[in-house]
């Protein structure tokens, strides 16, 4: 009977050591990992902490940390942290999953040091209708300086693609004064009254443009649907074909225009607005060609209720990688640096102020643009 006996007890003290060796070895993985982890009973008292738990505490003695309240030892407070989640949860639920973290960012001040902490509760089942939590500490105040710096930059980058894009879109009309004015001041005594007229009142639309231009940027925040009149969408369009090419001359030089209708088109739309579509397209195309002769060519055609403008050119065509990107604000495949990627978001938001449409293609070295507006019989006249 005493060797039974014997015998059982070196076989418990044998499970005891093995028990305890597996609990050295959970305690070792438990201490290396770097935020605080704490085990809190459902009376806010820690009942296990590792390293960095004492660390983070302060604190340079383990036994001093257990059986005291979480919120004094780890955030010195006098009452349970307005932010825990307090579980109480009355009775066990199968289907409650405890790995599923309940996380709470909050600022920290410790030793006139502010710190950003991410806090991570794991209900813990401690028994039927009993639960405590694990509570995992991680100090990400570097992370979300980092984050915020990025979005800083990017905020000041996105603020400087804004003003150069205002910037771009102010110089075609104020290229057009300044090659009017030129003009004016070295041919002014030789020509007649009506040339002068002309010029003059070129530079009266110009001035007109960019006062549009700045309008638009002022109230680029407001909703108000786009103000719009009767007009003759074949004269826009060839407005604003002659301004590109007043505008871009030797860029124009070896292109070939042909513009393609039945008749005279008139619906409602915002004039201004209109001509500058147009003038982003083919200044686009222009860039393309890049001084190489070709061929521009807008055909303007009515479809049942729609109207539609193709507007194609032979520059080259886009890339199947990129085109699906060209209206996308601030995209720029131009490797000189020189443009800014908002000619065509510019076209694309104007053909949506306008209920259209707007699509591209490109095939045998030939880029199409289809621009598709409604036809209604509902007409607004401009305010006066």
């Amino acid at each position: 009977m005493s060797e039974f006996i014997n015998h059982g007890d070196s076989h418990s003290i044998e499970n005891i050591e093995k028990v305890a060796e597996k609990a050295r070895e959970l305690e070792a993985i438990y201490d290396v990992v770097q935020d605080p982890l704490v085990l809190i009973d459902s009376d806010f008292n820690i009942q296990r902490a590792n390293l960095a738990t004492i660390r983070f505490a302060k604190n340079n003695k383990y036994d001093e940390l257990l059986d005291r309240k979480c919120y004094e030892v780890l955030y010195q407070r006098t009452d349970v942290c307005p932010y825990c989640p307090k579980i109480n949860v009355k009775s066990k639920d199968k289907n409650q999953s405890y790995s599923t973290p309940i996380t709470r960012e909050i600022f920290f001040r410790s030793e006139d040091k502010k710190q950003t902490l991410l806090l991570e509760f794991y209900p813990y089942p401690k028994q039927e209708d009993l639960f405590w939590m694990v509570e995992k500490i991680s100090d990400v105040t570097k992370q979300r300086d980092k984050e915020e710096e990025s979005f800083r930059m990017r905020n000041l980058a996105s603020l400087g693609i804004l003003i150069s894009g205002i910037a771009h879109e102010l110089n075609n009309p104020l290229t057009g004064i300044s090659l009017t004015l030129q003009n004016l001041k070295a041919n002014w005594q030789n020509q007649p009254p009506e040339q002068i007229e002309k010029r003059l009142d070129m530079i009266k639309n110009d001035i007109s443009r960019a006062a549009i231009i700045v309008s638009d940027i002022i109230s680029f925040a407001k909703t108000d649907k786009v103000k719009v009149t009767l007009g003759d969408i074949v004269e826009t369009i060839t407005r604003a074909k002659d301004t590109v090419i007043r505008l871009y001359p030797h860029l124009s030089k070896n292109i070939n225009w042909r513009i393609t209708c039945d008749h005279e088109y008139q619906f409602p739309f915002h004039p201004g607005k209109m001509e500058r579509l147009f003038m982003n397209l083919f200044r686009n195309s222009l860039q393309a060609f890049d001084y190489r002769p070709g061929e521009i060519s807008i055909e303007i055609r009515k479809t049942k209720n729609w109207l539609h403008i193709i507007i194609e050119d032979n520059a080259g065509g886009i890339p199947d990688s990129i085109i699906q990107k060209i209206f996308d604000p601030f995209f720029t495949s131009n490797k000189s640096g020189t443009g800014t990627g908002l000619g065509l978001s510019i076209c694309h938001s104007i053909v949506k102020e306008h209920d259209g449409n707007i699509s591209v293609k490109s095939v045998e070295q030939k880029t199409r643009f289809t621009i598709s507006f409604p036809l209604t019989n509902d007409i607004t006249e401009p305010n006066s």
